[in-house]
């Protein structure tokens, strides 16, 4: 969903338009304020804090300018936040300085790490669907780096036959995860 279609929803439908902002960004916003107030606040205080987040956007939307993207935004928001709690708990900390932002996790670097972390939920599911042999062929020739030799033997197949499953099964793989087709390389 764009920033666009999910900025009518939560115009048009506040409760369900809040409930995929929240699906969608929450887990950015959790990491940014987690990884900035990780060593002076307990997991209750960052857990307010990232819900504060979202109530803070929705109180604002109405002046959101649709020229910055809503991660962005949030992102600040999550950044301001954190930096409140900070001044709250450490009045004495310089929030001027570059020790406190050195501190904070980069967005880009929070967002990689949870589009990994969905790669890998997607990868596995697909092998959950896939079944055996060839979700157990590919997790461990991939995942638990056996040889094809092992794995023959461990599931009484010939060696040509595992490498046969596996070539089908990855080109599956990724097909299903919307990858290039190999001629597409």
């Amino acid at each position: 969903m764009t920033d666009r279609k999910l900025l009518q929803l939560l115009k048009t439908d506040p409760d369900r338009g809040m409930d995929q902002l929240i699906r969608r960004y929450s887990g950015l916003v959790f990491a940014l304020v987690r990884g900035s107030l990780a060593d002076i606040a307990d997991s209750s205080e960052i857990e307010d804090c990232a819900a504060d987040v979202f109530i803070r956007f929705n109180e604002a939307l109405s002046t959101f300018e649709p020229k910055a993207s809503i991660k962005n935004y949030l992102c600040v928001i999550a950044r301001n936040a954190a930096i409140s709690i900070a001044r709250k708990k450490r009045p004495n900390i310089s929030l001027d300085g570059e020790d406190f932002f050195a501190e904070l996790p980069d967005a880009n670097d929070v967002e990689k790490e949870i589009a990994e972390k969905q790669l890998l939920e997607n990868i596995f599911a697909e092998l959950r669907r896939m079944g055996p042999p060839d979700a157990d062929i590919l997790l461990r020739k991939y995942y638990f780096g056996h040889s094809s030799k092992e794995i023959a033997v461990d599931l009484g197949m010939t060696v040509s036959a595992v490498d046969t499953r596996s070539h089908r099964a990855v080109k599956r793989l990724r097909a299903a995860l919307g990858g290039k087709n190999e001629e597409e390389y």
